[in-house]
């Protein structure tokens, strides 16, 4: 599992009020917002926003002009929300005390030149904190003397509540249109940092699993009650791989995820989310193993559940290697045949949007629409259009 984020968009919503459709009525549609501004495709360009504004705000622009996209998603990371790296927030600190505001300031002004685009944008806030560190010490990716991602404690939850709810809040606050945010959604990967939140059952180490839930039921309640706009669901993955721990594991195995987090999310505290966000492989639907994996989700998390559910991170073209290893078999289709799978399982199961992955190629990626050159792959580009 490579990190993501993760995740799309959905339908926009007036002030606090639960989402109900995007901008003029249709489907959110967009893409994972990674511009190549310098020649290292991880720069933070976020992070440094001041000196790649202009080519950012052209890029917006192009975006939404050539391919009628109505949404972007970025990662809004811990680590680049802190004063000092590594140093994560405590319990009861106040904004000033421990954040980057200049950072804060850059998410707010990319928030408003979207707008001035005519897009909308997801943010995915990023904690890394989602157990302590003592339960997988050897895998955590903020264990003592990490230089980036701060270390979690006994009650991981505390601090991070804290952190999800002063971002939102300030991002909120400092934008001048705030409504351009489509939603928040909820991510973070104790190993990854930007990636998917291990909801799925592990038999070998159910601690996992255990110190997870508590950590979305004492952290979620504070997430979506921050801020006034729509909150999504922590990101949710189907797990499809084949071989090793999963060979003969069930669909409702594969599943657990979905089951685990509308079970705690909805049975338990009674605060559904305004949308539902998903990584999504192609062909899965039946899979090569005759099972219809996204109409399960749907039954999974509820009647009327489709609407408020946005299919991200899309695996079409450059993605093969993620294809490698698992259950599904792409044969000889193309990038191309992999995205109109994918768009037409949205409209058949009547989702509420899409995003793929990624806006731009990078030097070790071809799964961008953009070419490196800044050149379009106009199949992908059609197929977005036509949708």
């Amino acid at each position: 599992m490579r990190p993501v984020a993760a995740l799309a968009a959905l339908l926009c919503v007036l002030a606090a009020a639960p989402c109900r459709a995007a901008p003029g009525g249709s489907r959110w549609r967009g893409v994972h917002f990674n511009p190549q501004v310098q020649a290292d495709p991880s720069f933070p360009w976020l992070l440094h926003y001041a000196g790649q504004r202009t080519a950012v705000r052209k890029a917006l622009r192009e975006l939404r002009t050539e391919t009628g996209a109505n949404l972007v998603d970025v990662f809004v990371m811990i680590p680049n929300s802190l004063r000092t790296p590594a140093r994560g927030n405590r319990v009861g600190q106040r904004l000033e005390e421990w954040a980057n505001l200049g950072f804060l300031d850059n998410v707010a002004l990319f928030v408003d030149d979207c707008h001035d685009a005519g897009l909308s944008v997801e943010l995915d806030a990023v904690d890394n904190r989602w157990i302590p560190c003592s339960i997988d010490s050897s895998e955590h990716i903020g264990k003592p003397g990490s230089p980036w991602w701060p270390t979690a404690d006994e009650t991981p939850w505390d601090e991070a509540a804290e952190w999800y709810a002063q971002v939102i809040t300030a991002v909120e606050a400092r934008a001048r249109h705030p409504e351009a945010i489509a939603f928040w959604c909820m991510m973070g990967n104790y190993h990854w940092g930007a990636a998917e939140p291990v909801l799925w059952s592990d038999e070998g180490r159910p601690a996992i699993l255990e110190w997870t839930e508590r950590f979305v039921k004492r952290v979620w309640p504070a997430f979506r009650a921050a801020g006034r706009r729509p909150k999504a669901a922590p990101i949710l993955l189907p797990i499809l791989a084949e071989g090793g721990y999963w060979e003969k594991r069930t669909p409702a195995e594969r599943l657990g995820g979905f089951t685990n987090l509308k079970r705690w999310l909805v049975d338990d505290l009674k605060l559904p989310p305004d949308l539902w966000v998903m990584s999504s492989y192609p062909y899965c639907d039946p899979a090569p193993d005759g099972f219809h994996y996204l109409r399960e989700i749907v039954r999974i998390l509820g009647k009327g559940s489709a609407r408020r559910l946005i299919s991200t991170d899309l695996k079409a073209g450059g993605h093969e290697n993620e294809l490698t290893g698992t259950i599904l078999r792409p044969g000889g289709r193309t990038g191309a045949d992999a995205l109109k799978w994918h768009l037409g399982k949205v409209r058949e199961h009547g989702m509420a949007g899409w995003w793929i992955w990624a806006y731009q190629d990078t030097p070790a990626s071809a799964s961008g629409l953009r070419r490196m050159d800044g050149t379009w792959k106009r199949e992908w580009v059609d197929l977005m259009k036509a949708r």
